[in-house]
């Protein structure tokens, strides 16, 4: 795909594009009486970007930070050299008005300069999204972002984490450099306990994937001493977790206004999930010539925000029996 090819996304990345879009003004108007209040995009992604399903223009999260009312009053945006700037000029186009950098560069190594620029704001509220594909983030660099913040509540991370794509990455070509990239991730070799207890098949998949995503929550709030984390899983349809976003706050109204948008998300969901697959289908038959043969017929979904999601807390990793 090239640079100017504009990117595919499938459903569960709208329904995480969503939870941003709401959070963000949500946020705002909690932070009301600061002055000053930041957005950091780790990962900002291209201009570009449209639904697979349909082909429609989907807004990333670039934009909508910048179209949150209120919004924010520094918006930092790191993507890297191939795609940094044409964000900025498409940027610049649609919010003429608003305060905003593009950091170019990989944000690992442009975040200690990119931190010193705002020091002076290190009061604010601050925001920032990891919107990482599996583990291109360091634990160093959310440590730095999480130690910001000189005042009151530190700065709150949201964080995508893919255990699949980890997976996946430790059965290629090059798995050792990237087994490397994902202890940079976790900050610690300590992954490769849930990685060795998978391959001996003392846990499931599923259990894999649900202790990967915990090590994280337990290192976010045992060692950075965020007061709050939470896990969300975005599913396939066939009900695997494709990635988690895992938040941490230490504000008990980021807590509040975040469980309540995961259960709408969840909510959400099912939905979601029915169209893409009615629209691939559709797709199919259209392919085939069979179009209008017969109808698609899909059962509807459950909605049930309180039954498909709901809070959990995180446990020590090193309870388990084979850690």
């Amino acid at each position: 795909m090239s640079k100017n090819t504009p990117r595919e996304w499938s459903y569960w990345t709208e329904n995480k594009l969503q939870i941003l879009s709401e959070y963000l003004p949500a946020f705002n108007v909690a932070a009301k009486k600061s002055h000053e209040r930041i957005y950091i995009d780790l990962m900002a992604g291209r201009a570009e970007n449209v639904a697979r399903s349909t082909g429609e223009p989907i807004a990333g999260s670039p934009r909508r930070a910048l179209a949150s009312s209120p919004g924010f009053t520094r918006n930092i945006f790191c993507e890297l050299p191939q795609n940094a700037d044409k964000l900025k000029a498409d940027l610049h186009d649609r919010f003429p008005d608003r305060v905003f950098e593009v950091v170019s560069g990989d944000c690992n190594i442009t975040i200690d300069g990119t931190l010193a620029r705002y020091k002076r704001f290190s009061k604010a509220p601050t925001f920032a999204f990891v919107d990482q594909q599996a583990a291109e983030v360091h634990w160093s660099t959310l440590q730095k972002i999480s130690e910001f913040k000189s005042f009151k509540a530190k700065a709150e991370l949201w964080i995508l984490m893919s255990p699949v794509s980890i997976a996946r990455g430790t059965r290629g070509t090059n798995n050792d450099i990237f087994r490397q990239r994902v202890s940079r991730l976790y900050g610690t070799d300590d992954w490769l306990r849930v990685q060795r207890a998978k391959e001996r098949r003392l846990i499931t998949a599923k259990e894999y994937r649900a202790e990967m995503v915990n090590l994280i929550r337990y290192q976010l709030a045992e060692q950075l001493g965020y007061a709050y984390t939470h896990r969300i899983p975005m599913l396939m349809p066939n009900k695997t977790e494709i990635y988690d976003m895992v938040f941490a706050t230490d504000h008990p109204a980021g807590d509040r206004i975040m469980r309540h948008l995961y259960k709408k998300a969840a909510q959400r969901e099912p939905a979601m999930m029915a169209q893409a697959v009615r629209r691939a289908k559709e797709q199919r038959i259209a392919r085939s010539g069979q179009a209008g043969l017969f109808e698609l017929e899909l059962p509807e979904p459950e909605i049930s925000g309180e039954v498909l999601w709901q809070p959990e807390p995180h446990w020590d990793p090193s309870t388990r029996p084979w850690w």
